[in-house]
């Protein structure tokens, strides 16, 4: 059985993107909280700052999802296993195991 990098189905490569979008949100999230020095009171202070805030977060927490079930989607369909899918299922998989860890020990 031959495995290819990435997936053939148009689905899969959804995913793949998906998945590859949430990266580049955590990279920009994550650039974005230090431009601020982590003080929320900026963000509240300025409309269009607010804005991005918003617009970030909402395409942070679609992407994540959206790669996940597409993903599982592909993979039940269209039997697709190529290099890439279980990694734009790992990332939804990898804050479940965050969140669940953060539910089951506070700290």
């Amino acid at each position: 059985m031959k495995a290819d990098f990435m997936p053939r189905s148009r689905s899969g490569r959804w995913a793949v993107g998906f998945g590859a979008a949430l990266v580049v949100l955590t990279a920009l999230s994550l650039i974005f909280a230090a431009a601020i020095g982590g003080d929320a009171a900026v963000i509240a202070d300025s409309p269009s700052l607010t804005v991005l805030a918003f617009a970030l977060s909402a395409m942070f927490t679609l992407a994540g999802p959206l790669s996940f079930f597409v993903g599982i989607f592909s993979i039940i369909k269209h039997k697709e296993w190529s290099v890439c899918m279980p990694l734009a299922a790992e990332y939804v998989l990898t804050l479940a195991l965050f969140l669940s860890g953060e539910l089951f020990f506070p700290h």
